[in-house]
């Protein structure tokens, strides 16, 4: 079943009315592929960034899903996030779980729930009041944690 998706008239009309699609009811906000967003980001929902979409600044949301290659320059703050294989940030604060997919590039991650790293990930500093799972080969500077796992399957 395909949902039609309106667009965001909050925003602002006119300047970035094809970077966004909104549906009210589901408290969903999609930004579409390849999209640069060069301001602050709220949205009480979730978030979902198409492949390669670029933010210079904030993101804040309960729910972010970041797309593959995708940017953020500035602050996350959300209560669940996934980032896409590939993606760089700056720095990651959540209230529960995050998930860091294959090959991206950040700098601080500090979560109250779990924090699961994929392969070919370079984070420097990872913060944790939960567990921390490595699945395969990544760089991190720095890892405190309840709990560290450590696997590499072949």
């Amino acid at each position: 079943m395909r949902v039609e998706l309106k667009r965001i008239s909050e925003i602002e009309e006119g300047k970035d009315r094809r970077k966004y699609l909104i549906d009210k009811s589901k408290r969903l906000l999609v930004v579409r592929k390849g999209s640069v967003v060069d301001r602050h980001l709220r949205f009480d929902g979730k978030i979902v960034a198409g492949m390669n979409s670029s933010f210079w600044g904030n993101l804040e949301a309960e729910e972010i899903y970041l797309g593959k290659g995708c940017y953020v320059g500035g602050k996350i703050v959300c209560s669940k996030i996934v980032v896409g294989p590939y993606s760089e940030f700056a720095y990651i604060q959540s209230e529960g779980d995050v998930l860091i997919l294959d090959g991206c590039k950040g700098g601080v991650v500090r979560s109250e729930g779990d924090v699961r790293i994929r392969e070919k990930s370079v984070i420097n500093v990872v913060e944790s009041n939960g567990h921390v799972i490595f699945d395969g080969e990544s760089k991190v500077g720095k890892v405190s944690g309840r709990k560290l796992f450590a696997s590499k399957n072949y």
